[in-house]
């Protein structure tokens, strides 16, 4: 019954130009929290890793599994934000929405903590980490949650890990197409004013 809640958060969760690489990940399941860990070296900057983390709008880009993502507001150096996630694992599918605290306790730190009230988590916190390697990074994702919704006995743990590792790569790769992206855009704006003077 857990195993296919694994996958789907992981799916929900973590959607190509040179893929980066997943150093490590693991899922584990104590009592009701589902503990995610993933290890990645995405072939961008620092600065551009967290802009696009930051950026709340471009999730659904980063991931596809992210159907709706945007700030609600902000206080300082707190964003309260709202995302819903779709993902499917056969013929059985899941709608999680989520409204979270977002702030930056330090440099290269991301912490995102749900408001249980209006989510369908009953308990939610992750960490993004991020190392700055010069022209990639080092991006350590970990997190814990306690789901809210009844899901169904399926899959075995094999599928889950697998499911959860094509998702790492599926956020390493949208992570990266979309900053190569603006980086190519970028560019010809700066070969189009260059002709027009």
């Amino acid at each position: 019954m857990r195993r296919i809640f694994m996958i789907l958060l992981a799916a929900l969760l973590v959607g190509p130009i040179k893929a980066g690489e997943l150093l490590e990940y693991y899922v584990n399941e104590v009592d009701d929290h589902f503990l995610l860990h993933l290890d990645m070296r995405v072939d961008a900057s620092h600065k551009e890793i967290r802009s696009t983390l930051m950026d709340f709008s471009k999730m659904p880009e980063v991931n596809d599994t992210v159907i709706e993502s945007r700030l609600i507001e902000r206080s300082d150096n707190k964003h309260k934000i709202f995302f819903v996630s779709k993902g499917c694992i056969w013929v059985f599918c899941q709608t999680i929405e989520q409204v979270a605290m977002v702030s930056e306790p330090g440099p290269g730190y991301i912490m995102s903590s749900i408001i249980a009230e209006e989510s369908d988590l009953r308990y939610g916190k992750s960490l993004w980490r991020l190392i700055d390697e010069g022209s990639k990074t080092r991006v350590i994702y970990s997190a814990d949650y306690v789901p809210d919704f009844w899901v169904p006995p399926v899959i075995g743990s094999s599928i889950a890990k697998q499911k959860m590792l094509n998702e790492g790569r599926k956020t390493i790769n949208g992570l990266e197409r979309l900053i190569k992206s603006k980086k190519l855009a970028d560019e010809q704006d700066a070969s189009d004013l260059n002709r027009a003077n």
